[in-house]
Order: structure tokens, then C-alpha cells, then sequence
């Protein structure tokens, strides 16, 4: 019977193939195989999800912690200096392309190291990119970040994408990590979530305002020369402003001669409507015209009677009917029952 396990050894790294498990193991680790295309589209997918800036956290964060595990498998088996020159027979027969780490210190704790064909540079090339890589730059972070146990981060100093032989990263101590990296990223969503709430409240806030400003207090012809404005819910300076200012437009262009203010719809009435009513008033007076109070109930009266400003000289009733019935008198019309 043929052995059910094939094996290989290239320099110090073991692969071998158990055919009746259907496991692939790299040095004594299960491991998988994926043409490039299958890492593509594994990539497009999470950019396709993701969008651009939460696909780079996501892939960054995958690459450190990676990089966190390769440092943990192979730091026990052998010291620093040890892994660090097997390191290119480690990758490059891993199908990682060719590394080389042409700078190292454990007193800077610094490494530059210097790839070329990775898996990464293969991929973008078929995925069109043309901004460096950042899975394998933070996975070299993330490795050297559990060899030496410092918090360690990456910078591309040059990358064949641009044009160069070869990327160069340099790893240095650093406090950016990726964890810091997905609560800035979450923030600056919350912060732009945030925005986008507050620019449709404020859109969603103008469209009321337009709103109540076409359904409220609308100026009503009753009959020729008597217009009625009934007046709902609590005034501001800028909502009374714009009442006087249509309620003056649409007297003058009626030409009317009698206006009814209905305050049927209003509950309470303090200082500053009352002011607002009488400047109302005053100014339909300079256009020759007569105001008279509708809608006066108990509570009502008894507020604008306490109030400082006198309106006692104003014509007054409880009810629109009563009104109207008024104010058609004075116009010189009258309303007679059908036969």
C-alpha cells in the first residue's frame, strides 16, 4: 500500500500531504493552498462590502495579527537572530515571494525589510492597484511586534507598485496599532454618521418650517373686504415678523377693510403674543382698516386683562360667527335666511 502521506523538505521547512485526512500542513502546522485569483477575489469581496477605508483597517489588522501568530509559532522553536535569517527561506518557499531583511537592531528596534513578488504585489497587480499594500507591511509589523514584544508599526518607504524594484518597510516602536487604528476609524464613522443625521434633521427641519409657514395663520377671504386670520399655537419674533408681514400683503391686495383675528387655537396668551397682536393691530389701522378679536374664550381674556398692554379699546367676541355677523354690518353687508 502507497503511503497516504507525501512529503517535501525545502531548506529547514517540511510540507506534507496526508491524502487520506485531505490535510496540508506547513511545518507541522495545517495550512492551506489559494491561487492568487482566489485571494482577489477574497480582497474585491471585502472591498465590495466594506468600501475603501474600512477594507484597509480590516486588512491591516488582519495582517498584524498574523504576523502576531507566525512570531508565536516560530519564537519557541528558535531564538531572534535564529528566525530573523530563516526567515527568507520561511517565506519565499511559502510562496510569499522574496524577503530580505537588510537592516536589523535590537538596541533601535528597528528592522527595514525589503520584498519582492509578494503575494500581495501579485494580487493588486491583477486587482489594477496602484497605492502600496498594507496586509503584508503590518503583518511584518505584527511579527516583529511579538519578537521583540514591543508595540511595533510599519511605514512603506518605496513599493513596486510606484515603480521601484522592490517595497521597502520600515518597522519601528510605535503607539498606532490596530486596534487604535478600528476605534479611530469607528469614531470617525460615528463622526460622519453624525453628520449625515444633523444635515437631514436640518434639511427635515427647514421643510417643517416652509411647512408651518404655508399652513399657519393663512389669511382667509370671507366676503368682499373682510378678511379672517386665525392664529395657532405659540408665536416667535421671527413667526410673528412673518404674519404681520403677510397678513399687510394680503390686506392691501384684497383692499379689504375689516380683519377678523380668530384665536380660537391658542390655549394660552403671554406678554410677548399680546405685544405682538397689538403691533398687528396698529399696523392694519395704518392701512385704514378695522381689527377685530373672534375665538376670546374665559382664560384667554382673563390673561390679556392682567396683561400691561391695553386692548380695551378693541371690539371683541367668543365666537368667529359673532364675528363675521359684525363685521359684515359694518361693511354695510347683511346676511339674510333664504325663503
Amino acid at each position: 500500500m502507497k503511503n497516504p502521506k507525501v512529503s517535501i523538505k525545502i531548506d529547514t521547512n517540511e510540507f506534507v500531504w496526508d491524502k487520506n485526512e485531505g490535510l496540508f500542513t506547513f511545518d507541522g502546522a495545517p495550512a492551506l493552498l489559494f491561487w492568487d485569483s482566489a485571494i482577489e477575489l477574497f480582497l474585491k469581496t471585502i472591498e465590495e462590502i466594506s468600501g475603501n477605508d474600512v477594507s484597509l483597517t480590516v486588512f491591516e489588522a488582519t495582517g498584524f495579527r498574523m504576523g502576531q501568530l507566525v512570531s508565536n509559532y516560530y519564537r519557541d522553536r528558535f531564538d531572534i537572530l535564529e528566525i530573523i535569517e530563516q526567515y527568507r527561506d520561511i517565506y519565499r518557499n511559502a510562496g510569499w515571494g522574496n524577503v530580505e531583511i537588510i537592516y536589523f537592531s535590537l538596541e533601535e528596534k528597528k528592522v527595514i525589510i525589503r520584498l519582492k513578488n509578494s503575494w500581495e504585489h501579485r494580487v493588486f497587480q491583477l486587482m489594477d492597484k496602484s497605492q502600496a499594500g498594507v496586509l503584508l507591511p503590518s503583518h511584518w509589523a505584527g511579527v516583529f511586534s511579538g519578537l521583540l514584544k514591543e508595540s511595533m508599526w510599519y511605514k512603506t518607504k518605496k513599493s513596486q507598485l510606484m515603480g521601484h524594484n522592490y517595497d521597502e518597510i520600515e518597522i519601528t516602536v510605535s503607539s498606532t496599532t490596530p486596534s487604535s487604528n478600528i476605534h479611530k476609524l469607528a469614531r470617525e464613522k460615528e463622526q460622519q454618521r453624525i453628520c449625515e443625521l444633523e444635515n437631514k434633521v436640518e434639511e427635515r427641519t427647514k421643510q417643517l418650517n416652509s411647512l408651518v409657514k404655508d399652513l399657519s395663520s393663512p389669511v382667509i377671504p370671507v366676503l368682499e373686504g373682510i378678511l379672517v386670520i386665525p392664529l395657532i399655537g405659540r408665536f416667535t419674533e421671527e413667526r410673528f415678523e412673518e404674519l404681520i408681514e403677510k397678513t399687510l400683503h394680503e390686506f392691501s391686495k384684497k383692499q379689504a377693510s375689516h380683519l377678523l383675528i380668530d384665536l380660537t387655537g391658542m390655549n394660552q396668551i403671554d406678554e410677548f403674543n399680546i405685544h405682538g397682536l397689538k403691533q398687528l393691530i396698529q399696523a392694519i389701522v395704518l392701512l385704514g382698516g378695522e381689527c377685530t378679536l373672534v375665538g376670546v374664550s374665559p382664560s384667554l381674556s382673563i390673561q390679556i386683562t392682567k396683561s400691561e398692554i391695553n386692548l380695551s379699546h378693541l371690539i371683541s367676541f367668543s365666537t368667529l360667527q359673532q364675528g363675521v355677523q359684525y363685521a359684515l354690518e359694518q361693511t354695510g353687508f347683511e346676511i339674510v335666511k333664504k325663503k
